[in-house]
């Protein structure tokens, strides 16, 4: 399962991501698209760092992770949660797992759509969701833009972070399945304790398939969806083939 290897060390290595500027932009949309949601629930809530941000924005959010090391590390991360507002997170698959059917929107965020490679859990993924929706509701989600991904070319990608106790270097190396529209991102990650200067390896590979926006229309369509809007993730511009990143979000019919 990805993330469960390097769970622990998964804030680290994303300590500049702006969740608080992406939470924000979850919240705009919100707003414009259904602006009298109250109920949320979250696939792939990660550590929860967006959930929990949204539940202290006002909203009452339910998350759903396949990772259960995940989820025990949103026990530890930051922002604390406020305890007047409301968030959980069980652990589960978005293909499957069922809470209630009264949300009023669903958000799936940080491209989980694109862990799903095959036609048969994308369209498990948006049943999901739908059946979870009351009638009007809203799913809302990010996912890679094959026109950008082909366009601009997955690359070699070598990261370095680090703390008081820990250096970190993950080397990403992409292998492309351009037919299938599916990168596999072969992760070797070096984790150095500073402290013993003890180096131990960890390896991870993530599929992820790139989406045209035609085709989410046409996989929305068959899960009882309407797109209502598609555009480039934070910045709201039209999508293009610069578009790595795409949001759209689809209205239950």
């Amino acid at each position: 399962m990805v993330f469960e290897k390097y769970a622990q060390y998964y804030d680290l290595l994303y300590q500049d991501k702006d969740y608080l500027d992406e939470s924000n932009y979850v919240i705009s949309l919100i707003d414009n698209f259904h602006s009298k949601t109250k109920k949320v629930l979250e696939f792939g809530s990660g550590s929860g760092i967006h959930g929990r941000m949204l539940a202290n924005a006002g909203f009452n959010i339910s998350g759903i992770e396949k990772s259960q090391k995940m989820i025990e590390l949103g026990l530890t991360s930051s922002p604390p949660i406020n305890p007047k507002t409301n968030f959980s997170c069980i652990q589960g698959d978005c293909t499957q797992a069922f809470l209630a059917d009264d949300f009023d929107t669903v958000i799936s965020l940080f491209h989980v759509l694109s862990y799903q490679t095959t036609n048969q859990t994308v369209l498990g993924m948006l049943n999901n969701a739908y059946r979870q929706l009351k009638a009007g509701g809203i799913f809302i989600l990010d996912y890679w833009h094959a026109p950008a991904v082909w366009n601009i070319g997955p690359a070699l990608r070598v990261k370095k972070v680090e703390n008081k106790e820990l250096k970190i270097t993950r080397i990403a190396q992409p292998e492309c399945l351009r037919e299938q529209n599916i990168v596999k991102v072969n992760y070797q990650t070096f984790v150095e304790e500073l402290k013993s200067n003890h180096i131990s390896e960890i390896k991870e590979t993530h599929e992820m398939r790139a989406f045209e926006i035609d085709e989410v229309s046409n996989f929305a369509k068959k899960a009882g969806f309407t797109v209502m809007h598609s555009e480039e993730w934070l910045t709201g511009q039209p999508p293009s083939n610069e578009t790595w990143g795409i949001c759209s979000i689809l209205q239950k019919n």
